[in-house]
Formats: C-alpha cells, sequence, structure tokens
C-alpha cells in the first residue's frame, strides 16, 4: 500500500465523524426550522386581519393573489400538518441530537486510541518486561477500542439513517420518497459497520490459544536415547532447561519455542518446550557445527526473557495472522471498514519494530550460549554454513519437484558448493517467529574476524560424516540422504 493511500485511510477515522457531525447538525436545523415555523404560522393566525398581510414574507404576497380568507386557510392545512407530524419532528430532533454525539464520541475515542496504541508501543520498545507482559492484553485492548469506535460510528450511521426514512417518510405527498434513495448506501454501511464489529470481537478472542503448526515428527527417548543423552550434556553446558520434547522435520531451520506445536500429518499436539531439528541441515553439517547451534537455540531456554521473547514473537506472528483474516483481504474496503484496518496494520508496524529490537538483542545473547558449546570460531562457522545453507534449502522447498529433498541437495551441493558473500553477511535467517540480525552483526559480537580458513570450512562440500553422524546418533538406519521427501521417516 503507497504512503498516501495509506495515511488516506487513517484520516478517514477523523473525516467519517466529521462528515456525520455536519450532516446531523443539517438535520437538526431542518427538525428546528419546521417545529419553527409551525409555531410562527400559529401566531400568524391568530393576528388581526388588517395585521396578517404585514407579518407574512414578501414572497407569499406576490403572485397568485390570495384573499384573507383563502390565505388563512392555506395557513390552516400548513398548521395541520406541521402539528401531524409534531411527533415525528420531535423524534427527528433526538435522532440528530444522538447522531451528533455519536459521531463526536467516535473522534474523542479515535483520538484516544492512537495516543494509547504509541504509548504502548513505545513503553514496550524500551522495556522487554512490558513488551512481554502486555502485549498480548494492548492488543486484546486495542480490539475493544476499535469495536467502541466502530459501533460509535455505526450508531450515529443508524441515526441518520432513521432520520432520513422518518423524513422521507412523513413527506412522502410531496416526493419525499426521493430522499430514501439516499440511504441506500447508508444501508450498506450500516451493515458492513455491523460486520466490521463482529469481526472484530470474534478475531480478537479467537487469539486466546496460539498454537503452531509445522511438518514432523517425534523423536522420544525410548526410540534416540543416545540423541537425548547428547542434547542434555549440550543443556548442561549452557546451563538450559532440556527440552520435552525434539521434532525432525525439513521445512524449516533449527528453532525451539514454547508455544504448543500441532505436528503434521499426525496431529499430535506438544506442549511446552520444544527443539526442532531439521534434517536438511542434519545431513550436510558436522555434529560439532550442529551442537554449536543447537547450544544457540537452547540457549533461548537459558533465561525466562529468551524463553518469553518466542512466545511474543510467536504470538506477534499470530496477531499478524488474524489482521489479515480483519482484512479479509480487500484491496478496496468500505469507507467504514479502513479506519480500523488502518489502526489494526499501525499497531502492528510500532509493535514489530519492539519485537524485532528485543528478538535481535537476544539472539545475540543465544550467541553466546552457543560459542559456549566448542568455542567462538565454530559456532561462527556453524553459522555462516546454516545461513549460506538456508538459501538453497529454501530454492530446493520451492521447486516442489524432488521426490527426495535430503538427496537432491546433498547432488545440488556436489556441483555447486555453498558461497558466503556480502549477501550472506547481511542475511538475517528467516524463522518461524522472529528475524536474526544480520551475521556481520553476529560475527563482529562474538569478535571472530572471517579468513580463508574460516570461509573454506562454511562453505565445504558435504563429506561422509556430515551424512552419517546423526542416523548414527540416532540409531536410524533410514539416514538423513535417505530420507524421504515429507521429512518424517516412520
Amino acid at each position: 500500500m503507497s504512503l498516501l493511500r495509506r495515511w488516506s485511510w487513517g484520516l478517514m477515522m477523523f473525516v467519517l465523524p466529521l462528515v456525520l457531525m455536519g450532516w446531523t447538525s443539517v438535520q437538526s436545523w431542518r427538525a428546528n426550522s419546521a417545529l419553527e415555523e409551525a409555531h410562527v404560522m400559529r401566531q400568524w393566525m391568530a393576528s388581526p386581519s388588517d395585521e396578517l398581510r404585514q407579518q407574512l414574507p414578501k414572497q407569499w404576497l406576490t403572485t397568485p393573489p390570495m384573499s384573507d380568507d383563502s390565505l388563512r386557510k392555506y395557513l390552516q392545512r400548513e398548521v395541520a400538518q406541521a402539528d401531524a407530524d409534531t411527533g415525528s419532528e420531535h423524534l427527528r430532533q433526538v435522532l440528530a441530537f444522538l447522531g451528533y454525539w455519536l459521531a463526536v464520541a467516535a473522534i474523542l475515542v479515535g483520538v484516544a486510541t492512537w495516543i494509547k496504541l504509541r504509548l504502548d508501543a513505545l513503553r514496550a520498545l524500551r522495556s522487554l518486561d512490558y513488551l512481554h507482559d502486555r502485549l498480548l492484553q494492548s492488543w486484546r485492548s486495542l480490539g475493544q477500542w476499535l469495536a467502541t469506535y466502530t459501533a460509535l460510528l455505526t450508531g450515529s450511521v443508524a441515526m441518520v439513517l432513521f432520520y432520513e426514512i422518518s423524513w422521507g417518510w412523513s413527506h412522502a405527498s410531496n416526493n419525499g420518497w426521493v430522499v430514501l434513495l439516499i440511504t441506500v448506501p447508508m444501508l450498506t454501511m450500516l451493515y458492513m459497520g455491523i460486520l466490521l464489529i463482529g469481526r472484530l470481537r470474534k478475531q480478537w478472542q479467537a487469539l486466546d490459544a496460539p498454537t503452531s503448526a509445522f511438518l514432523g515428527r517425534t523423536l522420544t527417548r525410548a526410540n534416540a536415547p543416545a540423541l537425548w543423552q547428547w542434547i542434555e550434556k549440550l543443556a548442561a553446558v549452557t546451563g538450559a532447561p532440556i527440552p520435552d520434547h525434539i521434532v525432525i522435520g525439513i521445512d524449516q531451520s533449527f528453532f525451539v519455542t514454547s508455544v504448543p506445536v500441532a505436528l503434521q500429518p499426525s496431529g499430535e499436539l506438544l506442549t511446552g518446550r520444544t527443539l526442532y531439528l531439521p534434517l536438511t541441515f542434519l545431513s550436510t553439517m558436522s555434529q560439532e557445527e550442529t551442537a554449536s547451534i543447537i547450544g544457540h537455540e537452547l540457549g533461548h531456554f537459558s533465561s525466562r526473557d529468551t524463553e518469553r521473547g518466542s512466545e511474543s514473537s510467536a504470538l506477534f506472528s499470530l496477531m499478524y495472522m488474524h489482521f489479515l483474516t480483519i482484512s479479509a483481504g480487500e484491496d478496496d474496503p468500505y469507507l467504514i471498514e479502513r479506519p480500523a484496518i488502518w489502526m489494526t496494520g499501525r499497531f502492528l508496524h510500532h509493535f514489530q519494530v519492539a519485537v524485532h529490537h528485543w528478538s535481535r538483542v537476544q539472539e545475540l545473547v543465544a550467541d553466546q550460549a552457543g560459542a559456549q558449546i566448542c568455542g567462538n570460531r565454530l559456532f561462527c562457522q556453524a553459522l555462516l554454513r546454516v545461513i549460506a545453507l538456508d538459501a538453497e534449502v529454501n530454492t530446493l522447498l520451492g521447486q516442489r519437484s524432488h521426490t527426495n529433498l535430503i538427496q537432491a541437495l546433498a547432488e545440488h551441493l556436489r556441483q555447486a558448493p555453498v558461497i558466503v558473500n556480502e549477501a550472506v553477511m547481511n542475511h538475517a535467517i528467516a524463522h518461524p517467529f522472529d528475524t536474526h540480525p544480520p551475521t556481520a552483526v553476529r560475527l563482529q559480537q562474538l569478535n571472530v574476524t572471517i579468513d580463508e580458513q574460516l570461509l573454506a570450512q562454511a562453505t565445504r562440500a558435504p563429506t561422509p560424516h556430515d551424512r552419517q553422524w546423526f542416523s548414527q546418533l540416532t540409531n536410524d538406519p533410514q539416514s538423513p540422504a535417505d530420507a524421504p521427501q515429507n521429512g518424517v521417516p516412520a
């Protein structure tokens, strides 16, 4: 979305209520004028005949001229018609009054929502505890404020609509039904406003139980005891808690998470701490390199801050998915929908800055944990290899034409070794829940300088040891190189 178009949507938050305030002001004037005119005509009728013509407006005394009797009969008809519509006029006064102040309240709520959003995002950027503790609360609060704003705006539209319907019905004999044509687009706006309120309430409630889904299968202590013992030793070195689950798959990189995970295709639900190991990378890296990367991932569990950071990042990702549902993927939503969609987008933008800021800080802390396993240099070697391989793996995953992705990756690397260049150094590897800092920054934090030997090791072709050590560790007769395309061998 262009900058101009995005801010035009934001202006709708204030333009729509202002338009409704102007419209209801005109409606109030119309109702007041009708009642005042009826009162004045009663005064005219009570006036003596010689004074009557002096009080009438000049346009009443021009063609066609009327006698005093005809004039009084005309006034009687007008007053009788006004008296018959007095109740409706008073009702329309109330509708205009309510419509005006609902629009005023909508503006006030819109301003308050924007101010609260910016203050919450600023506090999240300055305090990690605030981000972790208040992210979900801020999101829920935003949903309540937007639902309130939309309800006030929709209520004002409803008052305007009912006013015009009442006026058109009272003046149906004088072509008042023509005014009803104006109500057709307002009916659409009212309907869309009601639907939006329902979507807002439903989507914000649906965020109460976030889960993630990944393709993979678990390796239990019973079927991979040596792997678990190895992971336990790595956890002891980093001072991290032992994962509750170990999952292997092919469609992600290394990561850990504390949010519930629904495994596919089994449907198994994992709760607690989960460590994900990708067979694609396990078949191309040495055991020492893998240990360093796993040490980094376990470092996310070594303190409550990094673990909560994973949860916050996962929650933020779900918020973004709900935003897509709320906006319904519309490029040109209705006017009444644009303010809520714009405000939600601003929330995600400003909180994303805070989430990425603290995520990067925690990644650098986790790098220190990974370096404890085999040293800073080996960790940086493993880091360069993972990031360089990431592009190759994603390319093969995108092709979706390989019956055995692991074997296809091995053949590809024999023909075209991985390359570490400036793009790799500036690359921030994709993660299911966050974005890592650029590689160059991470190496700088560990005081490691790239040299030819480090590059040679990071870009080497996979060795037989690289391809076999994991299957030997898990006592799995089916090595990663022979793993099926879905990455979840039975």
